[in-house]
């Protein structure tokens, strides 16, 4: 039993946890954290707006918004020997539809194994979480549009591996839409949107002991069922000043932690310069992107930096969009 508490224990530090007042510390910790250098320079309010790389994270609904083939990267570049980044393709097809696939990838890094009195044993311990996702996404009116995540699920830890499927579901609305065509060009607040999100459905991760044990020497294993919170996100966004600056807002909620905020801006000073800046659950964020055309191509550079909070250090995200 010692062992096994030894496990937990170090499965709870591998994980990534915001915790404020005992608020953290859940399942699938890592997907509340901000990713892509453009909505992370916005604080992470993206559920209105998703219309690239890293789109499928925040609300597959937005991913309509590709009219070219898009491949996107981005990285974190975060303290403790932890790593976050993602792979994202979109391929738009006929009816107004994209489809395409992503992969998102977290790493805690390696710590020395110790057994349960505290004291070092051979080889070292890392948790290291995949989430490998199918896109959908169509607009059914110029006003709506429906997207889906459904994302295989796949984390080990030592000699132990867990599996699991999850859905993200979005809702994008284009509430500028709703207006006809002259009245939206002369109005002040422009290309208004509102996103709905719900995340992580049917997500669970299973973790059995028994081959942890078998190796260091145990007798029996345990297992342990651990839910991601099921979180429902609502956002929204719109252009002002000539669609020259992007406002955003969003607001989360899950089954076990309290609400987060996330609000942000984007400003175009010329259109291939945009500067950004946000406010992310306790943390604040700035960033920059420049867009330029080579041949038929299009790639946009994105970075991001995020201050420090609770001791994490600050953190550095870049991206790429590349649209062929």
């Amino acid at each position: 039993m010692k062992r096994t508490a030894a496990i937990v224990i170090a499965v709870l530090l591998a994980t990534p946890v915001w915790a404020e007042d005992g608020d953290g510390g859940y399942a699938g910790a890592q997907f509340q954290i901000p990713i892509g250098a453009r909505p992370a320079g916005m604080g992470g309010a993206y559920l209105g707006v998703s219309d690239d790389g890293a789109g499928p994270l925040y609300n597959p609904a937005g991913i309509v918004s590709a009219d070219h083939k898009l491949f996107a990267t981005s990285y974190r570049v975060m303290d403790l020997d932890r790593k976050l980044g993602y792979l994202t393709f979109l391929l738009p097809t006929r009816e107004k539809s994209v489809v395409g696939l992503n992969w998102h990838y977290f790493g805690s890094g390696s710590v020395q194994r110790r057994d349960s009195d505290g004291r070092e044993i051979d080889g070292e311990l890392s948790y290291n979480n995949h989430a490998v996702s199918a896109l959908f996404a169509k607009r059914f009116e110029d006003y709506l549009s429906l997207g889906m995540r459904a994302t295989y699920l796949h984390a080990t830890f030592a000699e132990m591996a867990s599996y699991s499927i999850g859905i993200d579901a979005g809702v994008m609305l284009y509430v500028s839409q709703l207006f006809d065509r002259d009245r939206r060009e002369f109005m002040a607040v422009q290309d208004i949107r509102l996103g709905l999100v719900v995340k992580n459905i049917a997500a669970k991760y299973r973790w059995e002991s028994g081959d942890y044990n078998v190796v260091y020497g145990g007798t029996f294993g345990s297992e342990q069922d651990d839910e991601v919170p099921l979180e429902v996100g609502l956002g929204g966004s719109a252009r002002f000043l000539d669609r020259k600056l992007l406002v955003a807002a969003d607001a989360y909620k899950n089954t076990e932690q309290d609400p987060r905020l996330h609000i942000g801006a984007e400003y175009f000073v010329v259109p291939e310069l945009a500067l950004r800046g946000g406010f992310s659950n306790g943390r604040l964020a700035a960033g920059t992107g420049y867009m330029f055309k080579f041949g038929r191509q299009m790639l946009a550079i994105d970075y991001a930096f995020s201050t420090d909070r609770e001791d994490e250090g600050s953190e550095h995200i870049f991206s790429f969009d590349l649209l062929f």
